[in-house]
Order: structure tokens, then C-alpha cells, then sequence
């Protein structure tokens, strides 16, 4: 059916639009052409009893060019039709039809209309002198095909009466998102071609394309899209806009089929895409890094390889510039970062080998990197996207002549001095080169079990207030050896060490607040040495944050000498409550 002969909402006079009549029953008139008897009268049952529907209307104007430039319009609007009565020669209906209009020029109309009409289930003709649309007043409604409805034994190339006019079916089997739902088996009426108008849009010709959508198993209306591309004058100017009708049934007393395997499968596209996406977001965050660095180790700029290290064969093999205290432990760390699904890189320079090794403790929110290069210290701290994080020295900003040159940056390195970051606090790092051969109260502690994992885990929890569970699992998945101390029935202390080769390290050692004081730090820390003298350990290393005194007593009398410094620096400009914790 011709779009000019639907009902519209023209611009007027003065620019404004004006109604010719309310547009409620436009999708009406759309649905109709599509529907009707097949070269004359159709068999068919038509709506029975109880039969309802309801759907959503939206009519909109845009893209225009000349004098309808810039111009916009939209109706919104619903309808609900139901059967009202039956008998052996029509179907009564009635309909409630109440739409919206704007446009850009602040014009607005709002309609309610209530039709009452019949038609015939063996015709589709209507059987009372006014048709439910408003457009056809003019005409006798015995002379109208219905349009809501069409017969199930349409066939695809039939001809199909719509109100005065056809279409073709096209399909009775096609399939459509309707309200963001796909529905299939349906018989698809489509009419294309081009006309024209006279009326208050202006002079137009325009082509326009027309597709109904009926319910297979019932012959009742589903959905309509329309297109249509006007252009010609306005007021004897040139114009020219698009013209879009979408109108879908949201409940209806039939039931429609859903293309279940087209949901599934947009379903499995939008989760593929989405991975995809995300896995294009991890390669471009983690791609491997070439950086400029000035003045690494007295070299001019430098071109240093940032990569993360995701397989413990990955840690490169090369002389250590990174760090001056535990070269010997690079590997292991590494190993006990992966176990525990934690994050390394590493940063490789082709002359000076590995100038940088960084590790990020998600579990516990701190970071480790080791490197002697500020500038490149920052760029492992950002790439493995720590805020806190142990280094082997204070990072201080390295002036250039370039930079002295600038007065205001002078002045607030005057002010706040050249250190890169602010410091949290600061550990000693302690090395024993001699283990003596030591006694320890082996009734209070003994080697730790795999039974023992989750009450260590508990206990760290308790100590470190915070989470523990990767922490103490990747220690042991690492090979780190593990004591307990266990009072009234009950593990009460614990600690861990590593062993590479000759080196030994102490590590994370915890006592239950309600049992401090009696000795059992000492005996964990006495228990460890004696075990790595056993498995021929020569040097070990222990760090110690400075204000934990009763720690530092034990080490030192235990022969341990200070060999430098570790710092907790961070980027945070003030300081927050946390419980750093080196891991």
C-alpha cells in the first residue's frame, strides 16, 4: 500500500506541523495492505474468541536537507484490539489507539481514539461502513480488506488485499528482532515502489519499501517496518527527508515462535566479542615495552626491553645489574610469583644484561622491584601497576642540565628535595655468612605438614591482618621450607625460609598475639637455621623492618650483620593505614 495513504502529520503554513487528523491507527493502515483475501475470497477461520493484541508505534522524520533541514518529528503510541463478539457471518471488534506527536518546531498533539468494527472471517472485507482507520472515512468499508490479519494458507508469490491495496508474500517462514527478541516461522508481505504527494509535507516523490510480519500458526499481525526516502519541494523550495515507521506487538493472545538458536547464538557472539575484546586489551596492556632511559649506569640513553614473565623459562639468564642483595634468589621469586598467579617483568638492557626485576602481590597489594635506575623504576612500577613497593635503595630524582636550566622545577626541588618517592618505611636487610650449629626447643616446634596449611593460613591471616590464602599456598608450591609451633594443641607460630643452593633466606614468620612473649619467635627463627645448616646453607639473608626491635635482637645474636637498606616507597602523595608486609 502507498504510504500517502496513510494518515500523517504535515508542515504547515508557518513551519509548524499540523495534524490533518490524530495519527493513532498509522500503523493500522500499514498492517493492512499486506493482509487480505488471496484473488478474491480466502478461506479461513479468522480471530476466534479471546483473541487480543497490543503494540508500539513509532513514526519518525529526519535526515532532511533544504527546507527541511535540521527538521525532526516523531509520533509515539500504542494500541490494544480485541474480538468483542462472533457469529456465523462476522468478527466484531473494538480497539483503543492513543498516540503522541512532536517535532522539533514545539509542536504537540496527543490523540485517544476508540473504534468499533466487524469484518468477515470468509472475505476479510469489512462488514460495517467505517473501517478501524480514521484515513478511510471517506470510503465504504465494504469495500476494505482488514488488515491485522491474513489467512495461514497464504503461499510464498501470493497477492494479499490489504485495505484497497496488495502486497506480495514473500516468505512464511521468515524471522525478525522484535523487541529485542528474535521471532521466526512468519509470513513476511512486502510491497516497494514509488509514488508521490501533495499534501502538508510538501511536493514529494519519494520510494518507499513496506514489510509486514504475520504469525504463522494464527495469520495475526507481528511487526511492520517501513522506509521512505521523499524529496521535491516545500512551499517551492527544495527538500527532502526520510520518513520510518517500526511497529511491533509486545502481548498478544497468541504466542509467538522465538528463534531460541539465533538467541543462543548472538548470545555466544556478544561473549566471544567481549573476550575478544578483552584479550585485544591484555595483549596491548602487556605487550612488550622498548623504553629510552638517560644515563643507565652511565651509559647516555639506553634502550631497555620491558616484558612480562609468565612462564618461570621466560626469566632471562643473564649478568645482574638489578639488584645488589638477592641475586641468588631471582629464580625462586619468580616461581613462587607465578604459583601464586602474581605479576613479574623484568627489564633487560643489551648491554648491561638485567637491569630490573619487578613483582606485584595482588593478594596483598604490594609490589617488589629491584632496579637501581629511577626513571626506570618507574616505568616497571606503572607497567606492573603497583602504588607500593620494597626497593634495595631511596630513588632520587638525577638532574640535567636541561632540568637545571628550568626555574620553577628548581624551586620545588628546592623545596621538597630530589627524592623520587615517598617512603612508608624502611627495613634493614641482615646477612649471616657462618650458621653455627644451633639448639631449639624441638617440643615447641617441628617441620610443618600439609595438614597444618590452613591453620598457617588462618594464623597469617590473624597476624598480617589480611589475606593470605596464594601467599602461604605459593610458598609451599615453591619448595620453601616451613615450621610451626604448636602449644596446647594448637599451631601458634610459624615461619618459612627458602633455600637456593649455599643462599638461604628467612621469611614471613607470625605468632598468635595471645601467645607473644614466651620465646616462640626465637625458637622458629633458631629451628630454621639449624635446618638450612643441615642442608648446607653457608649465607643467609634476613630483612627486618626497623622499628620491629625484638626481631632485630634475635638476628643479631644469632651472628646476623646489617648489609643495607630496604625502602617501602610509594607514588601516594599522603599516607594511608595499611600493614605492608613483604611477601
Amino acid at each position: 500500500m502507498r504510504r500517502q495513504d496513510f494518515p500523517y502529520l504535515g508542515r504547515s503554513e508557518n513551519g509548524r506541523k499540523s495534524p490533518s487528523w490524530l495519527m493513532p491507527l498509522l500503523l493500522m493502515v500499514m498492517v493492512t495492505g499486506l493482509f487480505g483475501p488471496l484473488a478474491g475470497t480466502v478461506a479461513g477461520l479468522g480471530p476466534g474468541t479471546g483473541t487480543y493484541f497490543r503494540y508500539d508505534y513509532h513514526q519518525n522524520v529526519d535526515s532532511g536537507t533544504g527546507q527541511y533541514s535540521g527538521y525532526t518529528d516523531q509520533t509515539l503510541g500504542t494500541a490494544h484490539y480485541w474480538v468483542t463478539g462472533i457469529d456465523s457471518t462476522e468478527i466484531r471488534m473494538s480497539a483503543t489507539i492513543i498516540t503522541d506527536y512532536s517535532n522539533s518546531e514545539s509542536k504537540y498533539e496527543h490523540s485517544h481514539k476508540a473504534p468499533d468494527f466487524a469484518f468477515s472471517p470468509t472475505t476479510r472485507h469489512y462488514t460495517t461502513t467505517n473501517a478501524d482507520d480514521p484515513d478511510y472515512e471517506g470510503m465504504d468499508g465494504h469495500t476494505l480488506c482488514v488488515w491485522f490479519w491474513v489467512p495461514t494458507t497464504v503461499s510464498t508469490g501470493n497477492h494479499v488485499c490489504i485495505l484497497d491495496d496488495e502486497g506480495i508474500v514473500i516468505s512464511t517462514s521468515a524471522s525478525l528482532w522484535s523487541k529485542y527478541v528474535p521471532k521466526h516461522n512468519l509470513i513476511l508481505i512486502s510491497e516497494s515502489g514509488t509514488s508521490s504527494r501533495d499534501d502538508d509535507y510538501g511536493q514529494m516523490t519519494f520510494s518507499y519499501t513496506d514489510n509486514l510480519y504475520f504469525d504463522k500458526s494464527t495469520g495475526m499481525f507481528v511487526a511492520e517496518r517501513y522506509e521512505e526516502k521523499d524529496s521535491g519541494t516545500w512551499h517551492s523550495m527544495s527538500a527532502s527527508f526520510a520518513y520510518h515507521i517500526q511497529i511491533d506487538v509486545t502481548s498478544a493472545s497468541y504466542n509467538f515462535e522465538t528463534n531460541w538458536g539465533m538467541v543462543a547464538a548472538m548470545i555466544l557472539a556478544v561473549i566471544l566479542m567481549f573476550l575478544g575484546i578483552c584479550y585485544l586489551i591484555y595483549l596491548i596492556r602487556w605487550r612488550t615495552k622498548n623504553v629510552q632511559v638517560r644515563d643507565l649506569f652511565a651509559m647516555g640513553v639506553s634502550t631497555v626491553k620491558i616484558r612480562r614473565i609468565r612462564k618461570k623459562e621466560q626469566f632471562p639468564r643473564l649478568p645482574n645489574s638489578a639488584t645488589s642483595f638477592f641475586e641468588p634468589f631471582l629464580q625462586h621469586w619468580v616461581e613462587k610469583a607465578l604459583a601464586s598467579k602474581d605479576r613479574v617483568a623484568v627489564a633487560v638492557d643489551p648491554q648491561y644484561g638485567l637491569v630490573g626485576v619487578a613483582f606485584y602481590v595482588k593478594e596483598g597489594q604490594i609490589g617488589t622491584i629491584l632496579c637501581k635506575h629511577t626513571e626506570l623504576t618507574e616505568v616497571l612500577r606503572s607497567y606492573i601497576g603497583c602504588k607500593d613497593f620494597f626497593s634495595e635503595m631511596m630513588h632520587s630524582i638525577q638532574l640535567t642540565a636541561e632540568m637545571s636550566q628550568d626555574p620553577y622545577l628548581m624551586a620545588q626541588l628546592n623545596q621538597f628535595g630530589t627524592q623520587a618517592f615517598n617512603v612508608f618505611e624502611t627495613h634493614n636487610v641482615y646477612r649471616l655468612d657462618q650458621i653455627r650449629q644451633t639448639s631449639y626447643d624441638a617440643d615447641l616446634v617441628r617441620p610443618m605438614r600439609d595438614e597444618d596449611t590452613l591453620a598457617v593460613i588462618e594464623l597469617a591471616q590473624k597476624v598480617y591482618r589480611g589475606k593470605a590464602q596464594k601467599w602461604i599456598t605459593g610458598n609451599l608450591k615453591s619448595g620453601d621450607m616451613g615450621v610451626v609451633a604448636v602449644l596446647d594443641g594448637r599451631i601458634v607460630g610459624f615461619g618459612f625460609a627458602c633455600i637456593c643452593g649455599r643462599f638461604g633466606r628467612l621469611h614471613t614468620l607470625g605468632v598468635d598475639p595471645a601467645y607473644r612473649g614466651r620465646g616462640i619467635a626465637k625458637e622458629l627463627h633458631r629451628a630454621r637455621l639449624e635446618a638450612m645448616r643441615l642442608m648446607g646453607v653457608t649465607t643467609v639473608i634476613d630483612e627486618i623492618a626497623d622499628w620491629n626491635l625484638p626481631s632485630i635482637r634475635i638476628s643479631t645474636l644469632s651472628g646476623f650483620q646489617p648489609i643495607g637498606k630496604m625502602y617501602v616507597e610509594t607514588v601516594r602523595k599522603k599516607r594511608i593505614k595499611r600493614d605492608i608486609v613483604r611477601r
